[in-house]
């Protein structure tokens, strides 16, 4: 593991201080700004586990605080289209009661067994890949009325991703906790 404070670090605390522009700009109507500022955050969410992986800078403090700071970013954009009416009531809740799961899941098993190490999965990653998606399609539809096909499809596309994350992270938590309890 390699120093605390480098650059993909730096961008994922670049990604926790973006997310406030974000929601300012949601709120104050302005989605092109909002939409900006949400893809620049999005890519230094893949910019710092690429430069992470390929140049040898992983570290534990990134290890949790790239997801905290991914939680941190969709949440409240979530929180924020769903009060201006432009994600459905069930997406925002799958978003939130997913991201519960994880941070309840991670809390107890930390509690239980004190091992907890963040490991993503690939669904884990694909489901996070999919809202950032959606969130930009969500901006772009308020900035310039994205077709409304294209916004069902990623409305389904996201919940369906998001609603099996959730239930991996359950079985996966369930599973490594009756291991640790075993003894294994």
């Amino acid at each position: 593991m390699g120093q605390v404070i480098n650059i993909p670090n730096l961008l994922t605390l670049g990604r926790i201080l973006l997310t406030p522009v974000i929601v300012y700009f949601i709120l104050m109507d302005q989605p092109l700004q909002a939409l900006i500022f949400m893809a620049v955050a999005g890519f230094t969410d893949m910019l710092d586990g690429a430069i992470a992986k390929h140049f040898n800078m992983r570290t534990t403090v990134g290890a949790y605080l790239d997801p905290l700071a991914d939680k941190l970013m969709l949440v409240s954009t979530m929180v924020c289209l769903f009060y201006v009416d432009e994600v459905p009531l069930f997406v925002f809740l799958a978003v939130i009661f997913r991201d519960a799961i994880i941070i309840g899941g991670a809390a107890l098993y930390e509690l239980v067994t004190r091992s907890l190490r963040m490991e993503p999965t690939f669904l884990s990653k694909s489901t996070t890949v999919a809202q950032i998606f959606y969130v930009l399609l969500a901006l772009l539809h308020m900035a310039y009325g994205f077709p409304e096909t294209l916004m069902l499809i990623a409305v389904w596309v996201t919940f369906g991703l998001t609603v099996a994350s959730g239930v991996q992270y359950m079985v996966l938590w369930t599973l490594k906790a009756v291991h640790a309890e075993k003894g294994g």
